[in-house]
């Protein structure tokens, strides 16, 4: 029986599903940052996603306010500082492989 070609076989699958990360990460950039999260003392699983929104989440306020209390609540994923946010996430830039890191500075670069 003669093997099929390469391309038909992939013409035949399913088209790929979104990552779970949900943030629309291709699936180098969702493992390079599974990777780094694990390797890296300083950053727990889904640090990097929190970082994003915070940053996110203050790019979308038109007046780019902070908090009205300084204290908050004190939990890093509610009441973060955004400005820590980003340097973080500045730090995983620099860790990241260039293409990986290139689509990422895209996904926060957009909404500046």
């Amino acid at each position: 029986m003669p093997r099929r070609a390469p391309t038909r076989v992939r013409r035949e699958l399913p088209p790929r599903r979104p990552t779970e990360s949900g943030e629309g990460f291709s699936p180098a950039l969702a493992a390079g940052i599974s990777r780094l999260e694990r390797s890296r003392n300083y950053l727990g699983p889904g640090a990097v996603r929190t970082a994003l929104r915070l940053w996110r989440e203050f790019i979308a306020d038109p007046y780019r306010r902070l908090r009205v209390d300084s204290e908050g609540c004190g939990v890093w994923e509610c009441c973060g500082d955004p400005w820590q946010a980003r340097e973080m996430l500045e730090g995983v830039l620099l860790s990241l492989p260039r293409r990986t890191a290139g689509e990422l500075r895209r996904h926060i670069d957009d909404e500046w």
